[in-house]
């Protein structure tokens, strides 16, 4: 079984640029756990809701202790001016369309990590596999491929 069989084709992508707030939005919009950052057309990072999370709470401290009485509410507007190339993961481990979902699966344990961004020959971005995806792999029959 091939990566290209099981990744979600043409992921949901963001920029290094991108607030912090809309890849939130983004990421509950459609109801995934990731986002490939892209940048000139090549794969830079990735970004996972629970980066969000953390950049949450630190953001929330920072706007606690730096707002001056009737500013920002803590909170409000998290990740606002925050840019998504501030918290990604980069560089992000990648693996190519041809590789067995078995690699795909072995590299994600080893580095701790539940997403790969999927790239052709070419190192343009194809889509992404999950963890979710190479277990579905792992229960079908080979046959029913």
């Amino acid at each position: 079984m091939r990566v290209r069989d099981w990744m979600s084709p043409d992921p949901i992508t963001v920029t290094p640029f991108t607030d912090v707030a809309e890849a939130r939005r983004l990421l509950h919009r459609y109801g995934i756990r990731h986002l490939p950052v892209v940048d000139h057309g090549r794969v830079a990072g990735i970004i996972s809701d629970r980066d969000v999370q953390i950049t949450d709470a630190a953001l929330d401290e920072m706007v606690r202790r730096t707002s001056a009485p009737g500013r920002a509410v803590p909170g409000e507007a998290v990740g606002e001016g925050v840019s998504v190339g501030t918290v990604m993961s980069s560089p992000a481990h990648m693996i190519s369309d041809g590789e067995s979902v078995e690699a795909a699966s072995r590299l994600m344990l080893s580095r701790r990590i539940s997403a790969l961004p999927v790239i052709g020959d070419d190192g343009d971005l194809l889509g992404i596999i999950t963890t979710t995806d190479c277990l579905l792999a792992s229960l079908t029959p080979q046959h029913a491929m």
